[in-house]
């Protein structure tokens, strides 16, 4: 029984990682820069694009070798901070979620009700006939793949 749960927690452990690891890397390799993609909607000048540019970069950590900015994803991740938004600089990323929460729950609560009690009538209704059950249960698992 150890042996099974330990494997179970091994695997969820490494899918965490990996999962994490994949999320980090995908910004990462993606064409062009973000910095210059940011600083590209502002209409400044040469120099003032510069020197924004720098701050930016080092705002963002990517001034530090590759390894240095995923030791310091880790770091961050492990202590809570997701950083500062891209979109609405200098706004933390976790202020942005926090504000979309109450919009979240508005629209999850009615979705959740009306999963719940739908699936439990076409369920007690499917299970009246062998035919219906047969095509409702494949419908069921197209809809929800």
């Amino acid at each position: 029984m150890r042996r099974y749960f330990g494997r179970k927690l091994l695997i969820y452990v490494l899918t965490f990682l990996l999962a994490v690891t994949i999320d980090w890397l995908i910004p990462r390799f993606m064409p062009g820069n973000p910095v210059q993609t940011l600083l590209g909607r502002a209409d400044l000048r040469a120099e003032a694009a510069e020197v924004m540019y720098g701050y930016y970069t080092r705002a963002f950590g990517l001034d530090v070798p590759v390894w240095q900015q995923y030791l310091n994803f880790w770091n961050a991740l492990f202590h809570g901070d997701l950083g500062t938004s891209v979109l609405m600089f200098p706004t933390p990323v976790i202020q942005v979620i926090k504000n979309a929460i109450p919009y979240d729950i508005l629209l999850l609560i009615p979705a959740i009700l009306l999963s719940f009690f739908a699936g439990n009538k076409f369920g007690a209704f499917a299970a009246r006939s062998k035919w219906l059950d047969n095509t409702v249960l494949p419908l069921g698992y197209i809809l929800t793949a």
